[in-house]
């Protein structure tokens, strides 16, 4: 069960903070949307190859561009700072503060705080990427109108950008549940999500590390199968299902732990 007035004052509180983020992530998509040229495209390609920096540019392609900039660098460690930042927020933080006692000593019961505190993170990330993915589309046909776009695999790569976000945000909920302190919360529940983000990134820069990708969560977001007709079906169920097993978990942890009340 939720509560109305809880809900209301966590997306009060963490209202700025949302905003800055979702309007930080927005600007750079669209900057990204705005600037993309095939020619120029192609001509970086031709100064980059061999080195790095050319897994990075991916295909000259429009959203071979996007998945390998916004979808790879910019639209996961935004909202994942966002999610390390929000999750300590909603829980370890006013447990560690005490003001979960005081919010604990009314009639509220522990499972309805947590369950508030779960949907709102839950509701701020679909909201954000959805802000994302409008406005995106408006950004594409204002500057891209002669532009052949496949809307249904731009889609698919916002949807895969939220199940990536919801999975994560699970990470850190699950920790922010668990631990009494901030500084515990923010070790794990920070450590992971930034961990596999950097395990990713070096995967796909360079070949000799490719390994590395694979022991990231982050590489069930698979933007190339996605836009190549590959397997993309069972990693979204993979990361649909790791987000809720861990928000579960987080739930179930802090409705039965001891708190210092």
């Amino acid at each position: 069960m939720l509560s109305k007035p809880i809900f209301k004052q966590t997306l009060k509180a963490n209202f700025k903070l949302w905003l800055i983020f979702t309007l930080i992530m927005t600007v750079f998509h669209m900057v990204l949307v705005a600037v993309f040229d095939p020619k120029t495209l192609s001509d970086m390609s031709g100064m980059v190859k061999d080195t790095p920096l050319a897994n990075l540019l991916g295909e000259a392609s429009f959203l071979g561009m996007l998945a390998k900039t916004f979808y790879g660098i910019q639209g996961i460690l935004l909202p994942v700072v966002f999610i390390i930042m929000t999750a300590n927020s909603l829980i370890a933080s006013q447990v560690d503060r005490g003001s979960m006692a005081y919010l604990l000593s009314t009639p509220t019961k522990r499972s309805t705080v947590v369950l508030t505190q779960a949907v709102y993170l839950i509701t701020s990330l679909f909201v954000m990427v959805l802000i994302v993915n409008l406005a995106g589309l408006a950004s594409i046909r204002i500057f891209q109108g002669d532009l052949d776009l496949n809307k249904m695999d731009y889609l698919k790569l916002n949807i895969g950008l939220f199940l990536l976000m919801f999975a994560t945000s699970g990470i850190s909920f699950f920790f922010s549940c668990l631990f009494n302190l901030s500084k515990n919360s923010l070790a794990w529940g920070a450590g992971i999500p930034m961990a596999f983000f950097l395990l990713k990134l070096m995967g796909d820069v360079d070949s000799s590390l490719e390994g590395l990708k694979y022991v990231s969560m982050n590489a069930l977001f698979d933007t190339h199968a996605i836009l190549n007709g590959g397997t993309y079906t069972l990693q979204f169920v993979a990361l649909a299902v790791a987000g809720s097993v861990l928000y579960m978990l987080g739930i179930r942890v802090f409705k039965q732990k001891d708190l210092p009340l």
